[in-house]
């Protein structure tokens, strides 16, 4: 008996794992599209562009390393192009800030650039020196890591 209450509950146990795998990897990821989207992937795409940003990752009181990012934001419409333009500083600080608040908490000894993290954190902080709806993704142009020089 003992053993035929485990077997089911194993049983499932599995298939609950399952049924979340196959809804994470191909329901979550389903685009949902509306028609006012169709509409604007369809006109002329609208950038601010935030170039070469440097930034120095300090430990232990030196440079551990610099990462050197190219950061373009493609806005919703003209309008919103032009809202980023007039806010342009408070764009480039919000960016800043969330790019050296990222690196700054990285584990000491850890390299390399999680991409999708670092463009979640600027959309985020894109929306809010800008407002909510005016940045449609942020495009990583390149990003590059080079190891500090110690002396």
């Amino acid at each position: 008996m003992n053993r035929i209450v485990i077997i089911i509950i194993a049983v499932l146990v599995i298939a609950g794992a399952g049924g979340a795998v196959w809804y994470f990897f191909t329901q979550a990821d389903a685009p949902i599209e509306d028609q006012e989207e169709e509409k604007a992937s369809l006109e002329e795409p609208e950038f601010v562009d935030i170039e070469n940003l440097s930034i120095p990752v300090i430990r232990e009181g030196r440079v551990d390393r610099y990462i050197t990012i190219s950061v373009s934001l493609e806005m919703r419409d003209q309008d919103s192009k032009e809202l980023g333009d007039e806010a342009f500083p408070r764009l480039k600080d919000a960016v800043f800030s969330q790019l050296y608040s990222y690196f700054s908490m990285q584990q000491s000894g850890q390299s390399g650039i999680n991409i999708a993290q670092v463009k979640a954190r600027l959309l985020w902080a894109a929306e809010r020196a800008i407002g909510k709806g005016h940045v449609r993704q942020v495009i990583i142009q390149g990003a590059y890591e080079r190891k500090g020089e110690f002396k």
